[in-house]
């Protein structure tokens, strides 16, 4: 895995992940989630000046998915489900503990990383803060056991907060070639819904990483 398991997957609890987080807030305080829907101007990594960003803020975080649902309902499903589970690994981190229905929609090998990144919030006083977000979204494979999502991760504004403090912790500030990374989600059925069975992620130099990059 990488440098922070997914921003808010896992922080660097891995040593080389890259993926969603949560914000400061104090252990077993969940604030609802706040989304919003909106038509942001053109930005680096966008493909559309017009295309809808679902922002869904949670405490001193905020998590935003810049790719729209597909109109295949079906790969929508697939991704409302990953959604979901992104909402819940970031609430989970905010908590430093797993939050009710997260195990639903994070299993597996996934499971075991968000485990690794709530300890190493919990030992560090970290928790997610900022912003991360997804865009160039889809899903790459379809099957009835297991599906693919494909993903660029934008953690440019991301940061580490103590939450008792509310201070950003400068020792962990994301390296540059860090900053946008290419994110692999493998998605299995649970329950009716998918579920995050596990994930890779390519950071620079690797060719897979480059056209994520501003």
């Amino acid at each position: 895995m990488s440098y922070r398991m997914s921003r808010s997957r896992v922080f660097g609890a891995l040593g080389a992940a890259g993926l969603l987080a949560l914000p400061a807030c104090s252990s077993g305080t969940h604030p609802p989630a706040a989304v919003t829907t909106s038509a942001p101007a053109a930005s680096a990594g966008t493909t559309s000046p017009a295309a809808p960003v679902t922002s869904v803020r949670i405490g001193r975080f905020t998590q935003e998915f810049a790719t729209p649902l597909p109109a295949d309902q079906a790969q929508a499903k697939i991704i409302e489900g990953w959604r979901e589970a992104q909402i819940l690994w970031s609430k989970s981190l905010i908590a430093w503990r797993l939050v009710p229905g997260v195990t639903g929609y994070v299993t597996g090998v996934a499971r075991t990383h968000l485990l690794g990144a709530i300890s190493y919030g919990k030992q560090n006083d970290a928790v997610p803060a900022g912003a991360d977000r997804m865009f160039m979204t889809s899903v790459t494979s379809v099957a009835p056991t297991a599906a693919t999502i494909t993903t660029c991760d934008d953690g440019s504004r991301f940061a580490e907060v103590n939450p008792k403090t509310g201070t950003v912790n400068q020792a962990f500030a994301t390296p540059a070639d860090h900053q946008y990374l290419y994110e692999t989600w493998h998605m299995v059925p649970v329950g009716g819904h998918w579920a995050i069975g596990s994930f890779t992620l390519a950071t620079l130099p690797a060719a897979a990483a480059r056209h994520c990059q501003p």
